[in-house]
């Protein structure tokens, strides 16, 4: 019993012991490091790493001279001297003195081949801030090789190489010489593209692209082709490749664009819940491809407690499939809510192009019919609207930058045209969204309308405005806000103006706290600004966005201010 115990305490005793050699020694201060510039300190800190006041008497003088110097050369010192202060202590003192700097003597940067004449080739060697007399900076130099190898292969120089690349150092006359002579050969070019695989006829699958045989290559116009190919929907998997080894005496690559069909049938089942509405379901069958011209079709029918709608569209492409196209669209819509109560049809005739690199338009005729009652207003009317819409293409930014899009659309209707009355409408939307910070979000939404004609009644109910709610005007219920009649009844308005702000704070993981103001009102003369703010908590997850507003209503009627706003699957 006696050596059983013994073994336990040697056992013990050695765990014991191994376990302070292993444990962090927590009463260490890391080295001070003083005398240069943030830039340098930050580097030699990093490579002081785990050196402290404890274990700094054991490091030798020769061992800190060698991180010192790898520290500092990459910037031009290689004659660092330093002095240890109070090793004693706890906060021993580095005091390095950097020396003086390796400066540049002789630059030989020179270009040949077909980039002797390339302008990005000039700008890339004339920016790279490599200069005689200038103190030696090894960034510079690595980055410059590296800037002229990219900009080679992006454009197309597939045989260019260095014939010198030096960078001779001579620390004991503090001078540096950088040598370097890039010959960038020809430059290829576009041959003809052999698409592979495709369901959809390759004159409508070449037109996406935005080069032609012959063009000089560039990496970036490559690659845009992918991805207008992959934006067209028509291709389960595809890849684009210019086949090197197979260049012409003109040095024309060949194009090899392999796909894999998409299905023709697509079925999406969705849901959702909203406090404003209830629970929603929809159904969504599509077919990106519906015939080798690259015609698609898309249907989709939507249920809700208040609303019912079904929608059928069919995209015929013209030239280039994504922003110039033909298409029609028919809808049927029921709503039963509040004091409205409509059925609605309407067919449109749309022809979509592309304004410039920034603006999508689209001009349209659309046929309206509508069986509705709103209070105690009822009538039967039919609508013959051209117009024309004008949407901000909306481009990706980097991740702090200001994304915003934009819409404005003008409508217009004629008792000559087949219309019950005359009336001029006007939509307009915008949205802005910034990434302050990897923590902070801005948002900010602006919607306004208008009808001009003579009286309310001369429009029918779906052309009316309401607002409120969730994505409207928070703290009031969902279209609550609009003129009433004498009976208290909702009547709809002739204009329409909303504006909502919010501030997003990432709390925890992809939850994230959110504080916001929305202003606004339906109206037939002059608003009455209706006001609400609140508190948002918003889990961002990986598969569907859910998003609580706990909303008061500064200017709702009394007892009915607070108000709870839930929605899944949607976002600000």
């Amino acid at each position: 019993m006696v050596n059983c115990m013994k073994r336990h305490c040697r056992i013990l005793g050695a765990l014991a012991a191994l376990f302070v050699l292993l444990m962090p020694n927590l009463s260490a201060s890391e080295l001070k490091i003083q005398g240069l510039s943030a830039t340098l300190s930050k580097n030699v800190t990093d490579y002081m790493t785990g050196i402290d006041s404890d274990s700094l008497a054991h490091v030798s003088r020769h061992h800190i001279d060698k991180l010192l110097n790898q520290a500092l050369n990459p910037f031009g010192y290689y004659q660092p001297t330093f002095v240890i202060d109070g090793m004693e202590t706890d906060t021993p003192t580095l005091t390095v003195d950097r020396g003086r700097p390796v400066r540049l003597q002789v630059v030989d940067i020179q270009l040949a081949g077909e980039a002797i004449t390339d302008d990005d080739f000039i700008e890339v060697v004339s920016s790279a801030g490599i200069e005689s007399g200038q103190i030696l900076d090894h960034e510079k130099y690595d980055n410059l090789k590296n800037r002229l190898r990219s900009l080679a292969l992006s454009k197309g120089y597939f045989d260019g190489e260095f014939e010198q690349s030096r960078l001779e150092v001579i620390p004991s006359q503090l001078r540096a010489n950088v040598i370097i002579h890039f010959n960038s050969g020809a430059r290829y070019r576009f041959g003809d593209v052999q698409v592979n695989g495709s369901q959809v006829r390759e004159d409508r699958v070449n037109n996406l692209k935005s080069f032609e045989a012959g063009d000089y290559f560039d990496a970036q116009k490559l690659n845009e082709y992918q991805v207008q190919l992959s934006e067209a929907g028509w291709f389960k998997q595809l890849s684009v490749k210019a086949d090197i080894d197979h260049a012409n005496n003109n040095l024309e690559l060949p194009i090899e664009v392999d796909v894999e069909p998409r299905s023709k049938n697509v079925v999406q089942v969705g849901g959702g819940y909203a406090t404003d509405v209830g629970p929603r379901a929809s159904l969504r069958w599509s077919q990106p491809w519906y015939n080798e011209k690259g015609h698609s079709f898309d249907s989709e029918v939507s249920l809700s407690e208040p609303e019912q709608l079904l929608n059928l569209g069919y995209k015929i492409p013209n030239h280039d499939v994504l922003t110039d196209y033909y298409g029609v669209q028919f809808g049927v819509n029921h709503v039963d809510y509040l004091d409205t109560k409509r059925f609605t049809s309407d067919l449109t005739f749309e022809k979509h192009w592309k304004l410039d690199e920034d603006w999508q338009t689209t001009a349209y005729v659309k046929y309206l019919f509508e069986d509705y009652t709103q209070a105690s207003e009822s009538d039967t009317t039919q609508f013959l609207m051209p117009g024309i819409s004008f949407s901000y293409l909306e481009h990706k930014p980097d991740t702090n930058e200001i994304r915003h899009r934009h819409m404005l659309s003008v409508e217009y209707s004629d008792p000559n045209l087949y219309s019950n009355s005359r009336v001029l409408r006007l939509l307009g939307e915008s949205v802005l969204s910034w990434n302050i910070t990897d923590k902070q979000k801005f948002h900010l939404r602006v919607n306004a309308g208008a009808n001009f004609t003579d009286e309310l009644s001369d429009i029918p109910s779906s052309l009316r405005f309401f607002v409120g709610g969730d994505g409207s005007i928070r703290g009031y219920d969902y279209e609550s806000i609009s003129p009433a009649n004498s009976n208290g009844e909702l009547m709809g308005a002739l204009y329409m103006a909303t504006m909502g702000l919010e501030y997003q704070y990432n709390i925890y993981n992809n939850f994230w706290l959110g504080t916001f103001l929305d202003v606004g009102d339906a109206f037939d003369k002059l608003p009455e600004p209706k006001r609400g703010t609140g508190l948002s908590l918003i889990w961002d997850s990986k598969f569907v966005p859910i998003k609580l507003d706990f909303a008061y209503g500064l200017d709702a009627p009394q007892g009915d201010e607070f108000r709870v706003h839930f929605s899944l699957g949607t976002q600000f």
